[in-house]
């Protein structure tokens, strides 16, 4: 593959995940997202380790967590709506060399022994900017690359990589915490950053042409938006994403808090709580890469959101580390379907041409997460770790369950139409 014009022609390839690994520029974009995501929850496992252990504050700990994610709900309109008038590629290089500054400049301030808290919430806030930059920038490059007729194989094996990172990213920042504490854990990342921006600057990308109109990016947004209201499957899959986000994913957060509160184990044993989650995610993405169709896109996304968050429900109720770990790798599993299908039905049914738009809008629905981090951190403060994930998985399942009755919409079919790009927005396309 040589470069990316609008969704490529299909003709002559093939559909499997192996044909996706045969090309050179997927791999690309493949890997920025496993170096980046990595990179990501190896400093989220550190910082909460250190911050908990400088606090003993499970507030705090939150707070950290929701700085990391805060941008994709302040700014993600807005990156997908300027990603479709500037050039892809650069932003994408952009946003890893950032983050390869920021978590180098902490490192050295660790060394130094003049970090304070602030100096970490002010970087994970930076690098919380950058990373919100993935959807509407690198997967819809990845998207568009691969064309729809590979859409749902593209999405997945990209969402197992990002999976994969949640079994080596904690563990890694775990291990690296115990072994040479934060300033170690800044330091590969920031060189692991390091290499994401010079693959991302090896990949060969050949924009559409751009929209000849005026850039407006109020009016941009406004007009992605118009297209939500009119879209009810859409607006309940958004709704879907704030859910889990909201009452899900925050469990994270606590998994430092609940691992001394009620495991009393150590930061390598605490980062395989969040690692086994991975292992099942892994497993979980790659079957639905081979298996998936798009007919039952709706109904994996479904199911594995509601299954992870019996997960984190199991995980809240049980006080024995080793049935945790298996409960965690059954939840991870729902993850798989949930995200796997969270961007491929999202960029399948948007039109080519407010694309990168509803990517954004999609990254502001995620960064509902820094809300449910806040929540459980306050319930955590007042009824203990465990106890508080037992209160947001209940109410993320209720919330799911009156979400899919009041919009049935969400149980029907992808429409093909859509996923071909064929209406007229699609037509009118010109993102970057």
């Amino acid at each position: 593959m040589t470069g990316v014009a609008g969704d490529g022609d299909p003709g002559s390839r093939g559909r499997g995940p192996l044909s996706l690994i045969a090309e050179a520029e997927f791999r690309k974009l493949w890997s920025v997202g496993v170096l980046q995501g990595a990179m990501r929850w190896l400093e989220l496992l550190a910082i909460g380790v250190w911050t908990y252990a400088l606090t003993e504050s499970p507030v705090l700990v939150a707070l950290m967590t929701l700085l990391r994610q805060l941008p994709m709900a302040l700014f993600g309109s807005v990156i997908g709506a300027v990603a479709e008038r500037l050039d892809r590629k650069a932003i994408l290089v952009v946003a890893q060399a950032t983050m390869a500054t920021t978590s180098g400049l902490l490192a050295v301030l660790v060394a130094s022994g003049g970090v304070e808290l602030w100096h970490v919430a002010v970087g994970a806030f930076v690098n919380g900017l950058c990373w919100s930059t993935d959807l509407p920038v690198r997967r819809t490059i990845l998207g568009e690359s691969v064309g729809v007729d590979r859409l749902g194989p593209a999405m997945s094996m990209d969402s197992a990589s990002n999976n994969a990172t949640r079994m080596v990213g904690p563990l890694a920042g775990g291990a690296l915490y115990a072994a040479v504490g934060l300033g170690g854990a800044f330091a590969v990342a920031s060189a692991f950053y390091g290499v994401s921006a010079l693959v991302a600057i090896s990949i060969r990308f050949t924009p559409v042409p751009k929209d000849p109109r005026r850039f407006t990016l109020i009016a941009d947004i406004r007009e992605g938006l118009a297209y939500l209201r009119r879209t009810r499957a859409l607006l309940g899959h958004l709704g879907v994403t704030v859910i889990v986000n909201l009452f899900g994913f925050p469990y994270a957060a606590m998994a430092p808090v609940v691992g001394r509160e009620t495991f009393q184990v150590d930061a390598v044993r605490i980062g395989l709580l969040l690692t086994v989650e991975g292992v099942g995610a892994f497993a979980g993405a790659v079957a639905i890469a081979f298996l998936a169709r798009p007919a039952r896109f709706r109904s994996i996304y479904l199911t594995g959101s509601a299954l992870f968050m019996a997960g984190v429900l199991g995980f809240s109720l049980t006080t024995n580390y080793w049935v945790a770990l298996v409960v965690l790798t059954v939840g991870g599993v729902g993850i798989a379907g949930f995200a796997s299908m969270q961007s491929a039905i999202m960029f399948g049914e948007a039109p080519p041409a407010i694309r990168s738009r509803l990517m954004g809008v999609l990254s502001v629905c995620i960064g509902a997460g820094p809300l449910g981090v806040l929540h459980v951190g306050w319930l955590a403060d007042r009824i203990g770790g465990s106890q508080a994930l037992t209160v947001i998985a209940a109410e993320g399942l209720v919330a799911l369950a009156v979400l899919v009755l009041a919009v049935p919409e969400l149980r029907g079919r992808v429409k093909v139409s859509a996923l071909a790009g064929s209406d007229r927005a699609g037509r009118d396309a010109g993102s970057s």
